[in-house]
């Protein structure tokens, strides 16, 4: 197995398409939307492949503005993090992960994601955000997000300001028409 990362602007429209018809095999919930990956921006891609260069593992990063509490920080927002189902167990998954990690660091405060797997992210360094979440809409207004709360969680660095993990956290909604 391999890791490497790539820059979305390195894939073709057709290896996109790929990627996204492995992700809805993988997360078993297809299809997605076609304009997926306008949404993501152009942040790393970390994949793992086996030696054929089949892939086995895949997270994306996208560099997003969210407030803790009245504290604004630029976050690594991890997400399409998965592992092809027949090689799950395998550390595939953990390796993409922290892959991550230094490359958040590098570009960003803190991390961020919204999983349902917290033991898996936690084992990795990653903690619940005990705080009530929300979104701020495109006109500015903030929607609160109750059925996110719980499954927030962050990655923090020696230099991450000290956020505590009970605020309200914020991030943007996502406009159709801009990447992040």
């Amino acid at each position: 197995m391999r890791v490497r990362v790539r820059d979305r602007s390195s894939y073709s429209a057709a290896e996109l398409d790929e990627l996204r018809a492995w992700l809805e095999v993988a997360y078993d919930d297809g299809p997605w939307r076609s304009e997926h990956w306008d949404d993501i921006g152009p942040g790393p891609h970390v994949v793992a492949e086996d030696d054929d260069g089949s892939l086995l593992a895949h997270a994306c990063v996208a560099w997003v503005p969210v407030t803790f509490g009245d504290t604004p920080l630029r976050t690594g927002y991890l997400e399409d993090v998965a592992t092809r189902p027949d090689v799950r167990g395998r550390g595939y998954g953990t390796a993409v992960v922290s892959a991550t990690h230094p490359l958040i660091r590098a570009d960003a405060s803190i991390g961020f994601l919204a999983t349902g797997s917290q033991p898996f992210y936690e084992r990795l360094g990653w903690v619940r955000w005990r705080g009530p979440s929300s979104v701020v809409e495109l006109d500015g207004t903030t929607t609160p997000t109750p059925d996110e709360d719980g499954f927030l969680m962050v990655l923090r660095f020696p230099e991450t300001p000290e956020v505590s993990l009970d605020l309200p956290v914020a991030r943007p909604r996502r406009d159709p028409d801009e990447a992040w």
